[in-house]
């Protein structure tokens, strides 16, 4: 049984906004919070058996054993310019500043071939737009796509549903991706 959500966030800030969130649709869970590597490692490995880990807006590597522990998987929302699909976003400013972007929740596993996308929205930023907004626009669409998925995410599957398996070879829909 799904009993603990380990928020690995960016800021603390994001914490308790997303912790309140998923209470919403599962008010028996408890969760942990991490900010750092190290803060995970901290976390008593008999938690991990029937927990899931949600990574939101962290660039933040997780060990190999700490997955294989985690009951319910882990999953990771994150944005990619469409431009440079897996790559991180540049934080200087350019000429070739993307308009397009991804934001994505894929599932993080220590096999590869095993990832798959289970949720995906798109963004196009307006001619114009200043960095700070453009980060806005951006962020604001991962959290609704967090939003939408937070019931999928508080429930007891201990695997979400792929939108894009990694196997398959199918570029994504319109569908798909709003």
């Amino acid at each position: 049984m799904l009993k603990t959500i380990i928020l690995l966030t960016d800021t603390v800030q994001q914490q308790q906004p997303l912790a309140n969130l998923l209470r919403e649709h599962n008010r028996d869970l408890a969760f942990c919070s991490a900010l750092r590597a190290s803060d995970l490692s901290a976390i008593d490995p008999d938690v991990l058996s029937e927990a899931r880990l949600v990574s939101f807006a962290a660039d933040v590597a997780v060990s190999e054993k700490f997955l294989l522990q985690l009951g319910y998987g882990a999953y990771k929302f994150y944005a990619a310019p469409t431009q440079y699909p897996g790559l991180p976003t540049a934080h200087d400013e350019s000429e070739d500043d993307p308009r397009c972007y991804s934001v994505i929740a894929q599932s993080m596993t220590i096999w590869p071939d095993f990832k798959k996308v289970v949720g995906l929205e798109t963004v196009t930023i307006p001619d114009g737009t200043v960095p700070a907004e453009r980060e806005r626009l951006v962020f604001s669409r991962l959290a609704h796509l967090f939003w939408q998925m937070s019931h999928m995410i508080a429930g007891e599957a201990t695997d979400l549903p792929a939108i894009i398996g990694s196997g398959e070879s199918a570029c994504p829909t319109l569908a798909m991706m709003n």
